[in-house]
């Protein structure tokens, strides 16, 4: 089960839809299965959609809530819609999807596990 708020599922839409775009232009660029049996293929992919789910992230939980003043005590409060998947603001699961991209890398060039 995916928990999310807002607009968190982006950071799982992204990764998919630049991994699923690069692989359709780097078959028809390089050759078809290039992707795949490249070791540095699908980690540069999750690279550059996590540097894009950061910006998107920072971009949507940064902006301005709207402030309401309560009458009562002038306390002021603000409501402001808030980005996550599994509690985790969207601008920060780029630092996991970099994370995952060298585990990937690691594992893919031997370092982690042996073919």
């Amino acid at each position: 089960m995916i928990i999310w708020k807002g607009w968190g599922i982006l950071a799982l839409i992204i990764p998919l839809l630049c991994s699923l775009l690069i692989e359709e232009g780097f078959n028809v660029v390089l050759g078809a299965g290039f992707y795949k049996a490249s070791a540095w293929g699908m980690p540069l992919v999750l690279v550059l959609s996590a540097l894009l789910v950061y910006f998107v992230g920072y971009k949507l939980n940064n902006r301005q809530g709207r402030v309401l003043i309560d009458p009562k005590n002038n306390e002021m409060v603000e409501l402001k819609t808030t980005h996550s998947m599994f509690w985790i603001p969207l601008q920060y699961w780029s630092f996991i999807i970099v994370g995952v991209a060298i585990w990937m890398y690691l594992a893919n060039i031997g370092i982690i596990y042996h073919k």
